[in-house]
């Protein structure tokens, strides 16, 4: 029975983080919708959209309008002032919201603008840690001949912790931090086989 609380906790959470981006932008946009409507009246009047479509006219141009401003904001955001008071008021956000840093950084992954395909990858690996041996990313064989690894935290996979151990401890799987990412979203599912 606890553990299925404790699953359904971390569904519930997990639900949360991914809805959490989707309701604020409706929060702000409903906040905004009567002065995007009013925006869109004058535009349909002005294009003679009005008279064929009528007030749904008016919601498609306010539509149209917000993804104008979408676009403009997309393409002013690459001049560095601007881009660095949208960095501040990331950290500000980050500040004022929990875990708004992880839902943002998943959701610019997610949509590719990040840069997915430069970020690096490591060889996975099993570390022994007490008496259980958890995957992890192999990140660097140091000098001393230690390993230092990554043990991510599934599903979310961007926060774990960071192990310094000695390589009899390490044993290497045949697979790299993508494919291992994969088996760690669906909370270790086929990882056994490996």
């Amino acid at each position: 029975m606890r553990a299925f609380l404790v699953r359904l906790r971390n569904h519930v959470v997990t639900g949360f983080i991914f809805i959490m981006p989707v309701l604020i932008t409706l929060a702000v946009l409903m906040r905004f919708w009567k002065d995007f409507l009013r925006i869109g009246a004058a535009c349909s009047r002005l294009l003679g959209v009005d008279t064929v479509l009528g007030p749904s006219g008016d919601a498609l141009m306010a539509v149209l309008f917000f993804l104008a401003i979408c676009i403009a904001a997309g393409f002013l955001i690459r001049i560095s002032f601007l881009r660095r008071m949208s960095e501040r008021i990331d950290r500000r956000l980050n500040d004022w919201i929990p875990g708004y840093g992880q839902v943002r950084a998943q959701t610019t992954r997610k949509i590719g603008v990040d840069g997915a395909e430069a970020e690096p990858r490591y060889p996975a690996c099993l570390v022994r840690v007490q008496d259980l041996w958890q995957p992890a990313y192999l990140i660097e064989i140091n000098p001393d001949g230690t390993q230092t690894v990554f043990v991510p935290q599934a599903p979310a996979l961007t926060t774990g912790e960071v192990y310094v151990v000695d390589p009899e401890r390490v044993r290497k799987l045949d697979l790299d931090s993508r494919a291992l990412d994969a088996h760690l979203k669906v909370l270790g599912k086929g990882l056994a086989s490996r």
